[in-house]
């Protein structure tokens, strides 16, 4: 176990709210130095004053190449190394496979496992160089459950964790550390930005609207960001930690265990019954 993170250089992907502000904040205050990423500079000035006081922000679109760039060598010139950097970037999508935009599925891709990998792609050469460091991707438990009508978000949460057990091995020799967390229903802004693709007269409809209701309760009965936070600062004590932790309420740090002993039909059916589709 690591006792202090004073001094750790770390680097947040999308800090400005939800998750990241949270993982941001609580790290700053165990004495890390902390630089966040977000598309918007000019918003910094109304976020809340514990979160631009402790942050260091930067602008960065994780989907632009030259931006990563730019952003990155920015990060470099005023931290001077990195020593833990965590992709937390992503947004959601809802509706029907068949109907969503093709346009709009590789924009999710763009920034949910594209975005994670371009700052990995900068990062793992110094971490690389130095022979140490840690990576943690968050992921998602929709990449083992998936909802209906999520599809493309589920999509891109299983590729993210599939580099992540891939990114793991590859840089075990040089002493990085490479971790996936996986959120389940978290209560954050998500669901207000999520894109819908869902034509006007979808056959779909029957199910989408009982689905979304579901979806909207379950995030406002759902714990804060918090709980994500202080699973990150665990992970980051740790010296040998997992490859991967689910994190959330009671349940959802739970369900990867239980699932490996629920048959897949069972699974799809209890999936159907849960979010009301199993008509």
């Amino acid at each position: 176990m690591v006792e202090s993170l004073s001094g750790e250089k770390v680097l947040i992907t999308g800090a400005s709210s939800g998750i990241g502000a949270a993982i941001a904040t609580t790290l700053a205050e165990q004495g890390c130095q902390v630089w966040g990423t977000t598309r918007h500079l000019d918003k910094v000035a109304t976020l809340p004053a514990a979160l631009r006081e402790k942050v260091k922000f930067l602008a960065m679109d994780v989907t632009d190449d030259d931006s990563v760039r730019s952003g990155f060598e920015r990060y470099l010139a005023e931290a001077g190394g990195i020593d833990i950097l965590i992709n937390n970037a992503g947004f959601g999508v809802f509706g029907p496979l068949e109907e969503f935009p093709l346009e709009q599925v590789k924009a999710i891709f763009e920034t949910n496992y594209f975005g994670a990998l371009r700052l990995i792609q900068a990062v793992a050469p110094i971490m690389r160089e130095q022979r140490e460091g840690l990576i943690i991707n968050v992921t998602s438990l929709a990449a083992r459950f998936v909802i209906p009508f999520q599809v493309h978000y589920s999509a891109t949460k299983f590729a993210l964790a599939a580099l992540t057990e891939g990114l793991r091995q590859e840089l075990r020799p040089f002493g990085v550390r490479v971790v996936a967390v996986e959120p389940g229903d978290i209560k954050t802004n998500f669901n207000n930005v999520t894109q819908f693709g869902i034509k006007e007269n979808s056959p779909y409809r029957k199910w989408t609207e009982p689905c979304w209701r579901v979806i909207d309760v379950n995030m406002e009965k759902a714990p804060s960001p918090q709980v994500i936070a202080d699973r990150v600062l665990k992970i980051i004590k740790e010296k040998n930690p997992r490859p991967c932790y689910a994190a959330g309420d009671f349940l959802s740090t739970k369900f990867p265990f239980l699932a490996r002993f629920v048959p897949d039909r069972l699974k799809e059916k209890l999936i159907r019954i849960f979010y009301g589709v199993d008509f």
